[in-house]
């Protein structure tokens, strides 16, 4: 079963298809906010490049590096 993302956990990027962004695979960041809708799930980061970017849940893939 898949551990729940928490504010405070760190998430490491896995393939994320976004050509707005300078984020790759391996780039890691800091969950600050985490909004669930019907739908689906966003989990925003704070990168450690500098972005605040969302990671979709069932779309983009990464994985929690260390667990809060």
């Amino acid at each position: 079963m898949k551990k729940a993302v928490k504010v405070g956990d760190r998430v490491q990027i896995i393939f994320m298809n976004d050509t707005w962004t300078r984020l790759k695979a391996g780039d890691k960041g800091t969950v600050f906010k985490v909004e669930k809708s019907s739908d689906e799930t966003l989990i925003w980061v704070d990168w450690d490049n500098g972005e605040k970017l969302a990671l979709l849940e069932g779309i983009d893939e990464f994985k929690i590096v260390k667990q809060y």
